[in-house]
């Protein structure tokens, strides 16, 4: 505790043994598991190759990953102010950045191990049940490698630690377990539909199509989506890439995942004192 990360390392080891302790998670993974093995097997991914199978997986996994970190994330930091243990915690030297610092990381690990163990395994199924003549699509002359679905995997962690972050935001203002339900299922519907909707309407107004690539980063969906196309889809058939603006779509992700941070720690930090603040005020008007 001495050290300046001393009271992250702390909250950090007490989330995850929250983590390990909820019986729940490892249940939302196994069925996460047994959905992307049925979507591979029935769509035919797992016996043509990896980058089918990313073809197949691509779609539900923009919708079941963020659905999954919001799970993880949307009481992550609600639990604890409701029931009375942050401000116990903040009696010890832990600061408001430590404390977010080491929920998220925390729950980001949770996060890996949840969403990436699944992909990971069925990426694995991919590699076994494949036909041995599926490496090389001829008529596109690309290469399927399980490297691309490394990618694939590699892109959905920062994804889904996006809406962690996100969820782990908007539960700071949350004034219950109900109301932390309903913001988050409000966070995930903007997040997943909000970017896409922005784009239809952009061009319905007559937006150049050469512009939006660079609107389309812009949500996080969007720019996981992007990342996909051009660095794993792509890779195989259409080497000249130009669905996204890379840079932008990793600064998206990126910075959906610090916004949701500083929110968080603000909200830890000035919360009460604004409570406090707000209280005050009510008095001297009450008088």
């Amino acid at each position: 505790m001495n050290s300046p990360f001393g009271g992250v390392l702390v909250v950090f080891r007490r989330e995850l043994v929250t983590v390990r302790r909820t019986p729940g998670y490892a249940v939302l993974a196994a069925g996460l598991l047994v959905v992307l093995a049925g979507l591979v097997a029935v769509g035919g991914g797992g016996a043509t190759g990896f980058v089918p199978a990313v073809v197949d997986l691509l779609l539900p996994a923009e919708v079941l990953v963020p659905l999954l970190a919001v799970v993880l994330g949307y009481r992550s930091l609600f639990a604890d102010a409701a029931s009375g243990e942050l401000s116990v915690i903040r009696t010890y030297p832990v600061s408001a950045t430590g404390y977010v610092l080491g929920v998220l990381l925390a729950r980001t690990v949770a996060l890996v191990a949840l969403v990436g163990g699944p992909f990971a395994l069925v990426g694995a199924y991919v590699w076994l049940t494949a036909a041995p003549d599926t490496g090389i699509f001829a008529t596109h002359a690309g290469v399927d490698s399980p490297v691309l679905f490394v990618r694939f995997i590699a892109l959905v962690v920062p994804f889904g630690a996006a809406y962690l972050a996100l969820s782990a935001a908007v539960s700071t203002v949350a004034t219950s377990r109900r109301s932390a339900v309903a913001l988050a299922l409000l966070a995930l519907l903007g997040g997943v539909l909000a970017g896409d909707l922005a784009v239809l309407r952009s061009l319905s107004a007559g937006a150049s199509p050469g512009g939006i690539a660079g609107s389309v980063a812009l949500s996080p969906n969007g720019a996981f989506r992007g990342l996909v196309f051009e660095h794993v889809i792509g890779v195989a058939f259409a080497p000249e890439g130009g669905f996204v603006q890379t840079g932008r779509a990793v600064a998206s992700l990126v910075g959906w995942t610090v916004g949701g941070t500083v929110v968080s720690v603000a909200a830890v930090a000035f919360g009460p004192r604004v409570g406090v603040a707000v209280e005050r005020l009510r008095g001297s008007v009450g008088r």
